[in-house]
């Protein structure tokens, strides 16, 4: 599949790797479960944001995707940190 860098992904492909840092797993069974969807529409739609991104991996899919700012760090280590920092004052 040929992409073009400066396309964007589908919008569910977005909740997928949004859904995987949250649960912090990239495992195919608990993200279909978790987002509703079939095992094979989890599998097929990570091959897509790999190829999209240039990764051989689904963490590095991840690790990439926050790199170019197409999905925030992590909330929940976000929020830990602002709780940690509050604490603090």
């Amino acid at each position: 599949m040929d992409h073009d860098k400066s396309k964007r992904l589908p919008p569910s492909y977005y909740t997928l790797l949004e859904a995987s840092q949250e649960k912090e797993t990239t495992s195919t069974k608990i993200l279909a479960q978790y987002l509703d969807r079939s095992p094979a529409t989890v599998r097929t739609q990570f091959q897509r944001i790999m190829e999209f991104l240039d990764v051989s991996s689904r963490y590095g899919a991840l690790r990439e995707a926050e790199k170019r700012g197409l999905i925030r760090r992590n909330k929940r280590a976000t929020s830990a940190h602002h709780q940690k920092n509050r604490s603090s004052l």
